[in-house]
């Protein structure tokens, strides 16, 4: 029997990808399919919507069976079970980082953008609010026509022209959630930026750099690997995104003075 508290929604969702079983994913169980095109694409087994052939979450909301144009879920190591609180222990092969870096590509953001862009965020977190114990994520890709630059009330009108906010018991789901919705709606993820409301974790930095997003904000701060990946990837990093002054930890090109 259930207790009449509050509890944070968490079960068990299998990801099938080629017919094989890339792992069982400890998640809040709506919004699977996202989920499960943002970490394949965190991973690197896709690279765009139109490698996708079959995308069907079961009615269960139990697991989720992926085909991929490429067969490239035959090719992969299985992850096993993988708890909400830590995301895959996959790591970014350093040759990645050193031939494709991210920098010269990406936004250009003031940090009012993205101080309203985090308040956006958090406002949207109904199940948190109801609920507590989840984590929240968005994906925002500025439009560059919106708020001309004439001071700081113009930055603060900045609006995205694409911002999709997504919730879930792990702060790595949440982020795959929202990676995977922009990947299906077609936004272009180089031009946009990661918001979570968790730290961010070598995991996120490594997805980050697979998805081609140049800026990482997060209302806590980078871990050191996180840190030396984003640095090494070419992308930009802004912590404690709710001080009056945040912490730019690195590639500061992308964003304005």
């Amino acid at each position: 029997m259930r207790s009449s508290l509050p509890l944070a929604p968490e079960v068990p969702v299998a990801i099938h990808v080629d017919g094989c079983r890339l792992g069982v994913f400890m998640c809040s169980p709506f919004d699977l399919d996202e989920l499960a095109v943002g970490h394949l694409l965190g991973r690197g087994i896709v690279t765009s919507r139109g490698e996708l052939k079959v995308l069907a979450p079961c009615p269960d909301q139990r697991s989720v069976r992926v085909e991929t144009t490429t067969g490239a879920g035959n090719r992969v190591p299985p992850e096993g079970l993988v708890y909400s609180a830590c995301g895959a222990a996959t790591r970014l092969a350093p040759p990645l980082c050193a031939t494709n870096p991210l920098s010269g590509t990406g936004v250009v953001a003031s940090l009012e953008d993205l101080k309203a862009w985090a308040r956006a965020m958090f406002d949207a977190a109904v199940l948190y609010r109801q609920v507590g114990g989840l984590h929240v994520a968005a994906l925002a890709v500025q439009d560059a026509s919106a708020g001309a630059d004439d001071g700081a009330c113009g930055a603060e009108r900045r609006t995205p022209s694409y911002f999709v906010v997504r919730e879930d018991v792990g702060r790595h789901n949440a982020i795959d959630k929202v990676m995977g919705r922009a990947l299906l709606d077609g936004a272009n993820l180089r031009e946009a930026v990661l918001l979570t409301s968790g730290r961010i974790a070598a995991d996120m930095a490594e997805k980050a750099a697979r998805a081609g997003l140049p800026i990482l904000v997060s209302r806590s701060v980078p871990t050191t690997e996180a840190y030396e990946i984003a640095r090494d990837a070419g992308i930009t990093i802004v912590g404690r995104i709710g001080a009056v002054h945040p912490f730019v930890y690195t590639w500061p090109d992308r964003l304005k003075p």
